[in-house]
């Protein structure tokens, strides 16, 4: 099968998995050092600015980025990336907080609760900036022919 034969859908399902696959990794490498709490703290961050990201290319294009599932994964990443160097021996340092504030969102007043709000609202800034360009449907029409 060609990648031309492949419908939207698979293409759209096959992304999905993949975002789900990396998150679901990410987790099982925290889920010794309290995985719900810094996870999350760091998803939301990631993805929050990601999507934020996100709005700002869209405004500036005039239309939807591409790849949308791949933007909060990366930023996710980039979040994170501190904790991979202190799996490899290098202790936390102030200066990680270049990576999305890394130390420092952890102690946001509401803590993951605040930061999901913060994605949320991030969400709906990017939904709305990405349907402002969203080609038009065709119009239907309700009269008999």
């Amino acid at each position: 099968m060609s990648r031309s034969d492949r419908s939207p859908l698979t293409r759209i399902c096959a992304w999905c998995l993949l975002a789900v696959a990396v998150e679901v990794l990410l987790y099982v490498f925290y889920f010794a050092h309290e995985a719900r709490f810094h996870w999350f703290t760091h998803f939301f961050v990631g993805a929050s600015v990601a999507l934020l990201t996100m709005s700002a290319v869209s405004h500036r294009t005039r239309r939807p980025v591409p790849l949308p599932l791949l933007w909060p994964v990366l930023g996710h990443i980039v979040a994170l990336f501190p904790d991979f160097l202190f799996e490899a021996g290098i202790a936390h340092r102030r200066w990680m907080d270049v990576f999305l504030g890394h130390l420092s969102t952890h102690f946001i007043p509401g803590r993951n609760w605040t930061w999901y709000a913060v994605s949320l609202a991030s969400l709906a800034i990017y939904l709305s900036s990405a349907g402002d360009h969203a080609p038009p449907r065709a119009a239907v029409s309700t009269s008999p022919t």
